[in-house]
């Protein structure tokens, strides 16, 4: 939960309490579990909240309609609502019961083969909803190269292969080529540093073989 932005945890009826155990695998969360109620019923823990989404694995006749992480957060972002969303887990033995889901106005299912750990599904669910979306600190920002600075390079390179005796291919002229190529580097949505490069690349080689060509000639 700390690591995803969530502190407000909540137990219903817990079949043991918070003790040093607890507190030793929490690590660097210990404020959450200072601050976590506990409640006798599921209808006290959810009685503020606006959204909530109760988990489950099996399908059945009243688990007809379940919905994926994806298509929850999506719902979320497209009609976002004030207050509080509640993610409802139940035990690792059983999970939630059939009353517990009705409680709940959206049922979530993660695909799995088999069954998730408690902490696992807890983590996925956390991610998907509220974690993917959080910068990532030092992160690389892409910077793609403008219209300008493409055109430029192609030029530099059209004049290179054309210094070097680059022979089009089936008969196309080299302005046919050069827009092949220039249609393939705007697909590949180029960064300004990857167009410097791959303009210094073709001088390099025309460079090379001018060198090579007057130590031929001499």
């Amino acid at each position: 939960m700390m690591c995803f932005g969530a502190e407000r945890l909540i137990l219903v009826n817990p079949r043991c309490q918070l003790t040093s155990t607890a507190y030793n695998w929490a690590c660097h969360a210990h404020h959450i579990l200072d601050s976590c109620r506990q409640v006798d019923a599921l209808a006290e823990a959810i009685e503020d909240c606006n959204v909530v989404l109760g988990f489950t694995r099996r399908w059945g006749k009243r688990r007809h309609k379940l919905y994926s992480l994806e298509k929850i957060h999506a719902e979320l972002e497209a009609h976002p609502q004030p207050g509080k969303v509640a993610l409802v887990f139940g035990n690792e033995e059983s999970g939630l019961s059939n009353e517990e889901l009705e409680a709940c106005q959206r049922l979530v299912t993660i695909p799995t083969q088999g069954s998730l750990n408690l902490s696992h599904s807890v983590s996925l669910a956390l991610y998907e909803l509220f974690g993917r979306q959080r910068p990532i600190p030092g992160a690389y920002a892409k910077k793609l190269a403008d219209a300008q600075r493409r055109k430029l390079m192609m030029q530099a390179i059209g004049q290179y292969l054309q210094a070097l005796g680059y022979p089009p291919q089936r008969g196309a002229s080299s302005l046919e080529e050069l827009g092949k190529l220039a249609d393939i580097f705007d697909r590949a949505q180029l960064e300004e540093w990857e167009v410097n490069y791959l303009a210094g690349m073709f001088k390099h080689l025309y460079v090379k073989f001018q060198n090579l060509s007057h130590l031929q000639e001499s």
